[in-house]
């Protein structure tokens, strides 16, 4: 009866009253004593991964209102944060999709702040076996630094997807002669429409290579404007 019990009681467990590693502050600080909302954003996260150099994500949320603020995180990394978006349009439920960098087995937490003051947060353990983080730059990627390719179709809405060719260098990855390679990541992805800015996103070091975005935007709000800008000043952009 006593094991019935200690179950139910691991199972009524809230998950913002567990400890988050390295991303405890960062938690901390985006809930600000705020009661978290019991339902409305989901996590889909594979529970393990082969190389955790390319971790899928894909999040859903119900019922928010813009503008809603976004932070994805990571439990095991000296620097736990992912990216943190700001999303002033999308079709609701919001479905949003990226791929992280997990370079050993931890916590991914994603939070929300919607135009309320109402937060949420998600979790997921994930088991990485392997990470190519730190692999040797692969022959020819110099070549396609820089290149942008996006699409929106749909018939009822549309379904953004954008790639940046990067390699979002952390500066611990080493380079052919053992030097580590200096830190270069972007510093902005933005989407504009004809009704301003949809989605503006700022990468960090938890953010896979060659980062990849997909949201569904409302009907209406083309042409769109897709621009990341990188540390060194220069931008990448398309009109779509």
């Amino acid at each position: 009866m006593r094991g019935g019990w200690l179950v139910l009681c691991l199972l009524a467990f809230p998950a913002y009253a567990q400890t988050w590693g390295s991303a405890q502050a960062a938690v901390d600080h985006w809930l600000q004593g705020r009661a978290v909302q019991p339902q409305g954003l989901t996590l889909d996260v594979p529970t393990w991964v082969e190389d955790g150099a390319f971790v899928a994500v894909d999040l859903t949320l119900h019922d928010a209102e813009p503008p809603l603020t976004l932070s994805l995180l990571r439990s095991g990394e000296d620097e736990p944060r992912i990216a943190t978006l700001e999303l002033h349009a999308w079709a609701a439920p919001l479905r949003l999709s990226t791929r992280v960098r997990l370079p050993q087995s931890q916590h991914l937490i994603v939070l929300a702040r919607d135009g309320r003051g109402r937060v949420w947060l998600a979790a997921q353990s994930v088991d990485v076996l392997a990470s190519s983080c730190l692999a040797p730059l692969q022959a020819g990627a110099a070549a396609t630094f820089g290149q942008l390719q996006a699409w929106a179709d749909g018939e009822h809405e549309l379904e953004l997807r954008s790639l940046l060719r990067h390699p979002m260098e952390t500066g611990l990855r080493p380079d052919e002669h053992g030097q580590l390679i200096p830190q270069h990541l972007p510093r902005l992805f933005e989407v504009n429409g004809v009704h301003g800015n949809l989605l503006r996103a700022k990468p960090f070091a938890g953010l896979a290579s060659n980062p990849y975005w997909r949201v569904l935007l409302p009907k209406g709000y083309g042409p769109l404007h897709v621009r990341w800008l990188d540390a060194d000043g220069r931008a990448f952009s398309r009109q779509l």
